[in-house]
């Protein structure tokens, strides 16, 4: 059984390809090193996936884009969105449902992207279940013997 999470990846660029195809230029493992603060990246960008089980399907979803606790975008899914999303889930037989999962997926640009001291980004989803956290990126200088990319 699949749990509830919110899934992100961090890159300095997301590409749409032919064929629908989603190309992730210059992937972050959890870190972005920048020689001096402050510093201004290009372009900053988040790939987040939501995956619930399609027998639990999202009925509050709310999201925040955090550098600390500085909110730098929020929003939510209306509820027609989300009742939508549930019957399109249905539409499987039924025999399929505890294998299924219900995806959302979401793209944030920030170009460009100041960042005036060390920081972490975060994400947070709220759902009727409680809040879901995403793996963070955190910001840091890069010391004299390590590079910064």
């Amino acid at each position: 059984m699949i749990n509830r999470q919110v899934q992100t990846i961090f890159c300095d660029d997301i590409r749409h390809e032919v064929a629908g195809k989603v190309s992730y230029i210059g992937v972050y493992s959890g870190r972005l090193l920048v020689p001096t603060f402050p510093a201004t990246l290009p372009k900053l960008c988040i790939a987040m996936t939501l995956v619930t089980p399609a027998t639990t399907p999202f009925r509050k979803l709310s999201l925040r884009v955090l550098k600390d606790s500085e909110v730098l975008v929020q929003g939510a899914l209306d509820e027609a969105k989300l009742i939508d999303l549930v019957d399109k889930t249905d539409e499987a037989p039924t025999s399929e449902h505890n294998d299924r999962v219900a995806m959302l997926q979401s793209y944030f640009v920030f170009s460009p992207f100041q960042v005036d001291a060390p920081c972490v980004i975060r994400v947070r989803v709220d759902t009727e279940e409680g809040e879901l956290r995403g793996v963070g990126l955190r910001i840091e200088q890069a010391s004299d013997d390590t590079d910064a990319k």
